[in-house]
């Protein structure tokens, strides 16, 4: 069972959540107020770029596009010195208009078309990921320059981030030396090495056995006479929803220790963050649109469900912080959305006060893998994005 929390507990918090009590206060009062609303704050983006540069000042910081590509979020990242991570051609499009150079951007998605590939490569991108002799092969469509590789791998894990992404992508790491020579036998570079434990990940010990399996990789590579000169980290540091996590820099600290102890100064190393630079930056704010008290629940019909925002929770796995300006007795409720699908709830089993038509509900940490993976579905009003600061 889950419980609803007061605006007022938030106060005071407004580095963890990126909110501005009195603002969103008045937000819940105005008689007249357009919602859905996702609310992002700039200087949220700044503060969690710069906790992660703080907690691990060695790792060189590439925002990965995919969880939330707002320009302002592109351009503040930009701003404070970091580069980023893409996947596909309309990732490169946007992350360019910034001024970043292509070439210093990597492209980590270990399978691509040939079509987004020539797409990239047109476009100046020179660092990509594989995984697989296949993708191997693609590399010899492009004669014209020498491309910097890095191949992925993956690591057994007795623990598992809230989404794995070693369950799609990563060869094993006997897979790495023979794909090592491949590339290169296709006329490319062996940049590096990489690999991604999972999103929402809060063992950092996990960091630290791919870190320990990068060591052995680096020398058996230069055994052979392939020098890395790159370890990309990957991403998926944790963020507070409503269970609380590690703070970043504590967190940190067993992987600056694998890195200093395991990899040499002489090997640059990067992560891709996507989650922990934007999911505290964006606040939902829906509002009540219908009511009824059903099988001993009061069910609340809010502007906005599962098809669009919330799709963070079928998606990514998430539960977000439900925050309301009411007080009294908590009801058992549910939250559902507007369309007219029943598969359309995002809590039930809510412990909150009672609501009326009109009234306006907050969802914290709203900013990574929600909007992005939303649709149009009834033809339903998609929630608009406003700066606040």
């Amino acid at each position: 069972m889950t419980h609803a929390v007061s605006l007022s507990a938030l106060e005071g918090r407004e580095s963890s959540f990126g909110l501005q009590s009195g603002y969103y206060r008045e937000l819940f009062h105005q008689p007249v107020q357009d919602s859905p609303l996702l609310l992002l704050s700039r200087s949220q983006v700044g503060r969690n770029y710069e906790a992660l540069k703080s907690a691990m000042p060695r790792v060189d910081i590439h925002y990965a596009v995919k969880p939330n590509n707002h320009s302002v979020i592109l351009h503040e990242v930009y701003k404070r010195g970091g580069n980023f991570d893409v996947c596909s051609a309309g990732e490169i499009n946007l992350v360019l208009k910034t001024g970043v150079d292509p070439g210093s951007l990597i492209h980590s998605h270990p399978i691509k078309s040939i079509g987004e590939f020539d797409q990239a490569v047109e476009s100046g991108v020179e660092m990509f990921v594989v995984d697989n002799p296949a993708e191997v092969d693609k590399l010899t469509r492009y004669t014209d320059k020498k491309l910097k590789i890095l191949i992925r791998y993956r690591v057994h894990l007795n623990t598992q981030a809230v989404v794995n992404l070693q369950y799609k992508f990563g060869c094993t790491t006997d897979e790495v030396l023979p794909l090592a020579k491949k590339v290169i036998q296709c006329g490319h570079e062996v940049y590096g090495l990489c690999f991604h434990i999972g999103s929402q990940c809060v063992y950092a010990e996990n960091y630290v056995t791919a870190i320990k399996a990068a060591s052995r990789l680096i020398h058996q590579l230069a055994d052979n006479g392939i020098s890395v000169r790159l370890l990309d980290i990957g991403g998926g540091f944790p963020i507070e929803y409503v269970e609380p996590v590690p703070d970043i820099a504590e967190f940190a600290q067993p992987i600056n220790r694998a890195l200093d102890r395991w990899i040499a100064q002489s090997i640059r190393v990067i992560s891709e963050p996507g989650r922990f630079i934007a999911g505290s930056a964006v606040t939902l704010l829906c509002s009540v649109v219908g009511k009824a008290y059903r099988d001993g629940k009061m069910w609340y019909y809010l502007d906005d469900g599962l098809y669009s925002t919330f799709s963070g929770i079928v998606f990514d796995h998430c539960q977000y912080p439900v925050v309301n300006d009411r007080s009294g007795e908590e009801l058992l409720s549910v939250l559902a959305g507007p369309t007219c699908d029943s598969f359309d709830v995002m809590y039930d089993g809510l412990m909150m006060p009672e609501h009326e038509i009109g009234d306006r509900i907050m969802f914290t940490s709203t900013g990574a893998y929600c909007a992005v993976s939303g649709s149009g579905f009834n033809e339903l009003r998609r929630p608009v994005y406003h700066i606040i600061d």
